[in-house]
């Protein structure tokens, strides 16, 4: 079965996600691990609008990243909704 990757900034509220890469910088990329996102971890959308920040759960919270963060954040969707 072939992988289906995206970048988290065009998944719709409800979607579900595994994380599969970071394509931003060593700093940008520490932060997200801090904040709980490491490769591998769940993620569910739960607010996407199309415009402003993206609300994602990762692990037990909940966290808010802007547009161009969540564009960063490629990952593998699951065919849960």
């Amino acid at each position: 079965m072939q992988q289906e990757l995206k970048s988290l900034s065009d998944l719709v509220s409800g979607t579900h996600a595994l994380i599969h890469h970071f394509s931003g910088g060593k700093e940008f990329n520490n932060r997200l691990l801090v904040l709980g996102f490491t490769i591998g971890a769940e993620v569910v959308v739960w607010q996407n609008l199309g415009s402003g920040p993206i609300i994602v759960a990762v692990k037990d919270s909940l966290v808010a990243l802007g547009r161009g963060e969540a564009k960063k954040v490629v990952v593998e969707v699951l065919n849960k909704r």
